[in-house]
């Protein structure tokens, strides 16, 4: 009654951990790798997956290829991050989503809850739990803003929650982790510099969980204007939002997250600058397509590789 769908690229140390924890319940699973030199591919295709290869277009546009390309067979469609599994309790309360007549379900899709960990241990403040995403959708029913990141899928009210939370943990190191926020602020950057200065083509459709909303709009309106945003996030994170309660992992995750924000900040004021050198308020940063590809902050998929094609394959629209 449910097919699952994930992206990837070098996922290797991760994607045991999500396949194991949705195999075996499942319809099928569609891994959609673009370009893994670490064998992601097989390491899917040994857990049971379906792998198609699709080069790398950014977050949002990737995912809805694959919305848009592939047979998915059954009426739910499970969303899922290659660094995320899905623990017993949590399945229990999909399946008595999906066990149930579709038509019989009022809600278009739910809200997952999500538990992230920073360094092997659980963050459970910082303003970091609960985590609402939406990850369990109706086919058909949802596709993703086109956000270069942070995107968030556009789907018709009404809409459930599901409080059981889906483990969120990125087994490649500190050294990735680090690096990956570093390619991130910069796309949220470039977001936020087009969203700032073309407001008119601004459009929220995406049906966001209230902290995502808020966060967002603080992101717009707040810290791209206010000074030492880094500080602000620091305090708001480990004192008003209790990361002291996570001990030590809190203090150096509101740290960490405290920096990225700095550093969308000071990317933003850079895109400003060239913005202002060019004469053109509206001067927008490169498209992913045109950003570099090399050293640490680079995109997640390779240049190269002919593509396979899905089992089921209907022509993309």
């Amino acid at each position: 009654m449910i097919d699952v769908l994930i992206i990837t690229y070098n996922e290797a140390l991760n994607l045991p951990h999500c396949l194991k924890s949705v195999r075996g319940w499942v319809n099928r699973i569609f891994v959609i790798d673009s370009g893994s030199t670490d064998g992601t591919p097989d390491i899917a295709r040994e857990h049971g997956a379906e792998v198609v290869h699709h080069p790398w277009e950014g977050y949002a546009r990737q995912k809805n290829w694959a919305i848009d390309t592939l047979q998915f067979e059954s009426p739910w469609v499970l969303l899922l991050d290659a660094d995320e599994a899905i623990t017993s309790a949590l399945r229990d309360e999909i399946q008595e989503v999906v066990s149930r007549p579709v038509d019989e379900v009022a809600e278009n899709g739910f809200f997952i809850n999500r538990l992230s960990y920073f360094m092997d241990r659980p963050i459970r403040h910082c303003g970091y739990f609960p985590s609402y995403n939406m990850r369990l959708l109706k086919a058909g029913a949802g596709r993703f803003e086109d956000r270069e990141v942070h995107e968030h899928v556009i789907i018709s009210d009404p809409v459930g929650y599901i409080a059981e939370p889906m483990l969120h943990d990125d087994r490649r190191g500190l050294e990735h982790y680090i690096a990956k926020h570093n390619r991130y602020s910069t796309l949220e950057a470039r977001a936020l510099f087009k969203e700032i200065h073309q407001p008119e083509n601004v459009r929220d459709e995406a049906n966001l969980a209230a902290r995502s909303r808020r966060h967002r709009w603080l992101k717009r309106h707040v810290m791209a204007y206010v000074p030492f945003s880094g500080m602000w996030r620091f305090l708001y994170m480990y004192f008003i939002r209790g990361g002291i309660l996570d001990g030590r992992a809190g203090f150096e995750f509101s740290r960490f997250i405290s920096m990225y924000d700095y550093m969308v900040a000071l990317k933003l004021r850079q895109l400003r600058r060239e913005a202002k050198r060019a004469g053109d308020a509206a001067h927008l940063a490169p498209e992913p397509a045109a950003a570099a590809r090399s050293g640490l902050a680079r995109a997640e998929g390779s240049d190269t590789g002919k593509a396979e094609q899905p089992a089921n394959k209907r022509s993309a629209p």
